[in-house]
């Protein structure tokens, strides 16, 4: 492999390595990242053939510190029936809430399986279309009650959305995954809130990258080209996490063991497999909101427990470890769905279904095709469901391209 960076932008200040395989060659910070960008380049020993950024601090300031400049968002649930009480009518998060400017419900969805609760209310989504149309918002975050299995009423909202304002952006959750309305409301809302901003650090990045090919490190401390990463901007949320879990791996020479991570106020563990960081959807750290996507596992340290794995100590930077992390990292897909099996032999396809699927969002990240291995499967049963409903996550790993 030959040199590649990793950079890690901050509010304040940004921190840049250059790596090649196991080696940290050089690293530098600063406050000004174009300067800071041109000098790594200069002490790389040969022309850098990648830069992998990592945007999660810069996304996190946005979302806590900065939400009044963020794109005004429209929020659209598709449900059954309207919230009857004003509490459930808002997410219980105020960090996602305060992003939303109007919230509008169509009756429709369907449940876990796919069964279509109420048809799709067109009547009713007219009249939300007409409305919105008449307002400021042009960012749409769509959730629909049942859309991990069945998406259709999600499309047909995204399209008629598109069909009366042709510049619209529409952030619809399944495309996201996952499970739990919460959940799945503040993914999209996040996505919506964040397309404008994000579009414009992805134009300034690849100006400052001057031609060399440049990705975007996403919260599962895989990476995705930036052109994805502009209609998707959710995913570059808590990705600092996972890269710092990588980066102590890295330069520690092994691709799996658990790392202990210094903070406040209290150390942190994380497991790495195969060179990536163990991850999962949770509550973001720093955000205090769940997101459908995953971001690292991080547990309180137990020191005084052993462990079945070799532990590494991270005693470098936090940002430092940051950005060998996104320099090693390399080009991710996750799946997280619902499924309803009635034999092994139908479990078995599915599986292969949706590792079919991860590998070709992989390969369309940038892998080189062929290349994409599955690091993570896994089939469990849904508690409290019909004998036979499982849940499928599926995660899958490549080679960057050349």
């Amino acid at each position: 492999m030959g040199v590649r960076i990793g950079i890690s932008l901050g509010p304040g200040r940004t921190s840049a390595v250059a790596v090649r395989d196991r080696a940290l060659l050089a690293s530098t910070g600063g406050t000004a990242p174009a300067k800071l960008l041109a000098d790594i380049v200069r002490a790389c020993p040969e022309p850098p053939d990648a830069i992998v950024a990592d945007l999660s601090g810069l996304l996190a300031g946005l979302v806590l510190n900065r939400h009044r400049e963020l794109s005004p968002v429209a929020m659209i649930r598709v449900l059954p029936r309207a919230a009857t009480d004003p509490a459930l009518e808002r997410h219980p998060d105020d960090v996602v809430e305060r992003l939303i400017t109007r919230r509008y419900t169509v009756p429709g969805g369907h449940d876990l399986f796919g069964r279509e609760l109420r048809p799709l209310d067109h009547v009713a989504l007219r009249a939300v279309c007409h409305e919105i149309r008449q307002g400021p918002a042009r960012d749409i975050a769509v959730v629909a009650s049942g859309s991990p299995a069945q998406p259709r009423h999600e499309r047909e909202v995204a399209d008629a959305l598109q069909a009366a304002m042709p510049d619209a952006r529409i952030s619809v959750a399944h495309e996201f995954g996952g499970h739990g309305l919460a959940a799945r409301e503040a993914t999209v809302v996040l996505n919506a809130a964040l397309a404008g901003a994000a579009g414009q650090l992805l134009d300034a990045c690849e100006r400052g990258a001057r031609g060399i090919p440049f990705q975007v490190a996403r919260g599962d401390g895989g990476w995705v080209n930036p052109s994805r990463l502009r209609t998707l901007p959710v995913l570059g949320v808590g990705a600092a996490d996972a890269l710092q879990l990588q980066g102590a791996a890295q330069l520690a020479g092994t691709g799996d063991c658990r790392v202990l991570l210094d903070r406040s106020p209290q150390p942190m563990v994380g497991d790495v497999r195969h060179g990536l960081a163990a991850v999962r959807p949770q509550v973001v750290a720093g955000l205090g909101t769940a997101l459908a996507v995953p971001t690292a596992a991080l547990t309180r340290a137990d020191t005084s427990r052993a462990g079945d794995i070799a532990l590494v100590k991270a005693d470098r930077d936090a940002a430092e470890l940051t950005c060998v992390g996104a320099a090693a990292s390399r080009p991710t897909a996750w799946l997280d769905e619902i499924a309803f099996i009635e034999s092994t032999a139908e479990l078995e396809g599915i599986r292969r279904d949706a590792q079919a699927r991860a590998t070709a969002i992989a390969t369309a990240n940038g892998a080189t095709p062929g290349s994409a291995d599955v690091v993570e499967v896994s089939t469990v049963a849904v508690p409290y469901s019909p004998s036979g409903t499982i849940r499928v996550r599926v995660r899958v790993a490549g080679v960057p391209e050349a």
